[in-house]
């Protein structure tokens, strides 16, 4: 199945790709749920990226937002790096054999950095502080390894609250205020460095964003460019969840050329760090539904999957919207009338909802459900609350076959866990 032509899988997509991997028996009685992610889809958010920017670009992933060993792997096949928010992800980056990895983790321990200066990888490290910088900047390194220094813009910003990493006060980066300690430190530096940004996630505001990049593309400007080797513009560019209009990643494009120009003539070296924007519509979940308790002109879903899998969505209710779909037993979507539905995930405390009040079809036991657009930040955050097995993932190839990506959890495994 193709959707060369489509922004967003639809949940008819969706519908006849599971009735497929049913067909090709990838499932059994304990796939009570399981998640499905399109290589083809992922492909073509990568090419999108890269045609937005100028070529001598370079683009990394985050690795937070779809950890997954093989889409990793594929990831740096397709020349792409990767970007790790701990050490445990540089680890996930060696072993794909990423061909750069760019290591952002705002907690970074002597020893992590002691082993990760002797990877052979091409590597960035971008220091959460002007102390951690010094540090860095002081220790033995290959040319192969490059070092950073992230900048807080402090900037209030229209994201919400959670998402935003950019403001005053933040844990995040070198508050942009303490501007002559940051230049006279690497102004009297014998090799070039670089600056690193990222504000915010999930913005639609994409003059905001580009307002921030432009306040770090300033500074290099005052340091004096001989002393700056890159900078990194890092993430966060808004997903298209189906609801409302959402900017593209050309527009952002030129909205940086326009604000940023240093970027677009070959001054410095550009990384770029997306993570959710490209996995994000890759992915969706089924999950059976185990009953349906029926009120007056109302139903409560009672399903296999809910905050162990999505915590954001269930922790803050409303800030996460995702598009529903209700299939019957044979995997085809129910249409008719619609009733207000409140989705109950399998957890043991009263929060544990993907939505409530959704207008979705009259539901049965044994339907199943439908959750789009969550190849991304779903089963990257999941939950050991109440010792669940992580479910099986089916990989769509980009020849539209399906395969087993990972096999689901067992018993054993989580007895391990707590062992």
């Amino acid at each position: 199945m193709s959707f060369a032509n489509d922004p967003l899988i639809s949940l008819a997509s969706a519908a006849a790709i599971a009735n497929e991997i049913t067909d090709n028996t990838l499932l059994n009685e304990r796939d009570t749920s399981f998640v499905v992610y399109s290589f083809q889809k992922l492909n073509q958010t990568l090419q999108e990226v890269k045609n937005a920017f100028p070529s001598y670009w370079q683009h990394a992933v985050a690795i937070k937002t779809n950890p997954l060993a093989k889409v990793l792997e594929h990831i740096s096949e397709l020349n792409y790096g990767l970007e790790a928010a701990s050490y445990e992800e540089v680890c996930l980056a060696k072993n794909a054999a990423a061909p750069f990895i760019i290591w952002d983790s705002p907690v970074k321990t002597k020893e992590e950095i002691e082993t990760v200066l002797m990877l052979p990888s091409k590597l960035i490290i971008n220091a959460n502080s002007l102390e951690e910088f010094i540090a860095l900047t002081k220790s033995p390194h290959e040319n192969h390894i490059q070092i950073g220094l992230r900048i807080n813009p402090e900037m209030k910003l229209s994201s919400m609250s959670s998402m935003t990493v950019g403001a005053s006060g933040s844990k995040f980066g070198e508050p942009i205020s303490n501007v002559q300690a940051i230049a006279s430190t690497i102004q009297s530096l014998t090799r070039k460095v670089g600056l690193h940004v990222h504000a915010s996630s999930q913005n639609m505001n994409l003059e905001e964003s580009a307002s921030a990049i432009k306040k770090v593309c300033d500074l290099a400007i005052a340091i004096g460019l001989k002393h700056i080797s890159y900078i990194d513009i890092g993430g966060g560019f808004p997903v298209n969840y189906g609801f409302s209009a959402c900017p593209e990643i050309k527009k952002y494009a030129q909205i940086l050329e326009k604000e940023c120009p240093m970027l677009f003539n070959q001054s410095v070296d550009v990384f770029t760090e997306f993570g959710r924007f490209y996995h994000a519509n890759a992915g969706f979940h089924i999950s059976k539904i185990n009953e349906v308790k029926g009120f007056t002109n109302h139903q409560t879903i009672a399903n296999h999957l809910g905050a162990d899998m999505f915590l954001r969505e269930s922790y803050q209710p409303g800030k996460w919207m995702h598009r529903f779909g209700i299939m019957n037993a044979q995997f085809q979507l129910k249409q008719g009338p619609s009733v207000e539905t409140s989705i109950g995930g399998p957890l043991c405390f009263g929060g544990d909802y993907l939505v409530k009040n959704e207008l979705l079809p009259k539901a049965a036991q044994d339907d199943y459900l439908i959750i789009m657009d969550t190849g991304a930040n779903s089963f990257a955050l999941w939950s050991m609350h109440c010792s669940r097995t992580f479910p099986k993932v089916i990989g769509i190839k980009s020849d539209g076959n399906p395969f087993i990506l990972k096999e689901r959890q067992n018993i054993e495994d989580i007895i391990r866990f707590w062992s």
